[in-house]
Order: structure tokens, then sequence, then C-alpha cells
């Protein structure tokens, strides 16, 4: 299932929960590409139409939680920024810090990100896999953005919340 996400859509997923590994492979100048697990569909917020889903093809009564990877698709990218606040890479996965008892941030820029004209940007939080930690990226874009989605993965979010850990993302998945 591929949704066109462009523009105010964007706001149909929520990845605030999500891991996001990113598919250098895949980069090239105008297209970024992340595969994301833990996408959240709020389908009481917006409405199954907005998913291309009915009242006979919605798989059950609640949100919806893809426990698995699903890709994200930026394409015309223009600019872009990264900052990353690193984690240990064993459990409990704490905060690092400098020895000035500093948080650890890794940060990039490339491109033109905060130019005022066609060009929409889009914030996306969530868990880094690699470097491991937490996450704010922005993509500037002049084109479509793209979700695809493996519905096989879908669950209720109240079954995600009972078992975060049979359905939440493991280290051993990226």
């Amino acid at each position: 299932m591929i949704l066109n996400i462009t523009n105010e859509k964007f706001e149909f997923i929520y990845l605030g929960e999500s891991t996001i590994n990113i598919d250098y492979s895949s980069i090239s100048s105008t297209k970024l590409v992340l595969d994301v697990w833990g996408v959240t569909l709020p389908i009481s917020v917006f409405g199954l139409e907005a998913y291309g889903l009915t009242e006979n093809t919605k798989p059950f009564n609640d949100d919806i939680y893809v426990s698995g990877y699903s890709r994200l698709t930026f394409h015309d990218v223009t600019g872009g920024n990264i900052e990353v606040e690193l984690f240990s890479k064993e459990p409990p996965y704490t905060k690092l810090s400098w020895p000035d008892n500093s948080l650890m941030k890794i940060n990039k820029t490339w491109g033109e990100v905060y130019q005022e004209d066609e060009r929409n940007i889009y914030e996306v939080e969530g868990t880094l896999g690699w470097p491991y930690g937490r996450c704010d990226l922005s993509i500037a874009t002049r084109s479509n953005v793209y979700i695809e989605l493996n519905s096989s993965n879908f669950i209720p979010v109240k079954e995600y919340m009972l078992n975060t850990k049979k359905y939440g993302w493991s280290r051993g998945f990226t």
C-alpha cells in the first residue's frame, strides 16, 4: 500500500515512536529514502478515507501501528538538516555525554533548507538506528513524499502498547 503524504497529508502518519534507518545506498542528490519501523496511522483522527480504507477493508477498530518497516521516500530534495543526540550501544541505552557533561550530539546540514519559496519542509522525529540516538530531521523538497506500508504488519495500537517488546523495534532488526 503506497500513500502520497505530500504537504498537509504528512500529518497522516505519526513517527514519534518510530526507529529510522537511512537507506544510504539509495541516496542521490535529489532523493532520500528512510526505512521506518513503528509508523502509527491515527485513523481515529483523520478517518479511514485518508488511508484508502473503508469500513469493509479496515483491519480492526483501532488506530494502526505498523510492526515492521515502512519506506518513506522524499523526491526532489533540495536540502536537509539532521541532529542526533547519541545513546550508548548497550542497554539501558543511556544518553552519551562529553567529559564536560554536555550531551553528545552530531549535526549535519546540506543543501538549501530554510529558504522561503516553493519548497516544503518536512519534520521527522524518532530514534535513528545508526548512529544510534534520538533524531530530529528536517527535509526540504519541491516534490512528492510517499510512504509504502505493508498491511500484513498492521496491528492495533492497543496491542502494541500492551506488548512493546514483541511488536516494537529491536536492535537486532538493523
